[in-house]
């Protein structure tokens, strides 16, 4: 059996799409399949259902996702313990998600390093479902990502603990129009369809907006012009006047003030969102320095910026 089989089912059970997890492990879909129906020979039983859509996981697959963790996490941790791992790099894996590197990011590390000198990172930036399954499986030792009641997480803060570094906001936001107002309404949902520039309905994003737009009172109507999981290219359709796109606050308060952007609705269609940094309990005992007490330490003193 290869270790990889095991990644693979792992992010398979994350994500329930063969096409998205196989993205996600950067192989083609066939090859993907393969490596799946390879680790459901070894072991001699169907682990996922195929014949539903999305696929789930049968039974016997529920019952070996949480042995398939333990034996990826006790396989990492021994790589790190015999010291593997520092011969190519040996800073801090950090996974965070692609919407926070421009303007959490720095400000955190600022912050930690001054908390804490001599801190090496090594960092990777995905969505934030990549990011839980690294976590997980212990390719990464932190996980930087936004977190909402709204979309439920399958990490269990029993054994990885979070710390909240701050709030932010999904705001609705256009191109304004020669009045400085929004060029496309949200009172007009029902009157006609306003161009929507979304995220993939898997995605973290996706999730809170389609269950925003799906049980909206005034049942608005919209027509996906472009879609991306990544929110700095919704961000630049949207300055163009593509259509309205939702996107975290702290990225574009700027342009709100300067009135390169507007708000297309109002705070029934705003929805807010926790930074939360994740750690496994045991990885985080092989941080550097105490890295993790340190965490904490600091958001207790409230350094952290919100």
């Amino acid at each position: 059996m290869d270790i990889e089989w095991l990644e693979d089912f792992l992010v398979l059970s994350d994500l329930s799409s063969f096409t998205r997890a196989a993205q996600a492990r950067n192989i083609t879909q066939s090859a993907f399949s393969r490596r799946i129906r390879s680790l459901e020979d070894w072991i001699g039983i169907a682990l996922v259902d195929r014949d539903t859509v999305p696929p789930r996981l049968t039974m016997a697959g529920h019952l070996f996702r949480d042995a398939a963790r333990e034996m990826v996490r006790q396989l990492h941790d021994t790589r790190i313990a015999l010291g593997h791992r520092s011969k190519v790099f040996s800073g801090i894996k950090l996974f965070v998600a692609h919407s926070l590197v421009q303007h959490m990011l720095p400000n955190w590390m600022r912050k930690i390093n001054h908390q804490i000198s001599g801190l090496k990172f090594e960092i990777i930036a995905g969505e934030t479902y990549e990011g839980m399954v690294s976590l997980s499986s212990g390719r990464c030792d932190l996980l930087m990502a936004y977190h909402s009641p709204v979309v439920p997480m399958s990490i269990d803060e029993r054994t990885c603990p979070s710390v909240t570094l701050g709030t932010d906001r999904l705001v609705p936001v256009c191109r304004p129009d020669e009045s400085g107002g929004p060029m496309y309404r949200l009172t007009e949902a029902k009157l006609r369809h306003l161009p929507l520039l979304s995220y993939p309905p898997e995605t973290f994003f996706g999730r809170i907006c389609n269950g925003l737009i799906r049980f909206r009172p005034s049942d608005p109507c919209f027509n996906v012009v472009a879609q991306s999981p990544q929110a700095r290219i919704l961000h630049a359709l949207a300055r163009e006047g593509a259509g309205i796109a939702w996107l975290p606050e702290h990225g574009v308060k700027p342009e709100l003030m300067g009135g390169q952007l507007a708000l297309a609705g109002d705070d029934e269609w705003i929805i807010s969102v926790d930074i939360r940094l994740y750690a496994s309990q045991e990885r985080s005992r092989l941080l550097h320095a105490n890295l993790w007490e340190n965490i904490r330490e600091l958001h207790d003193q409230k350094l952290v910026i919100s």
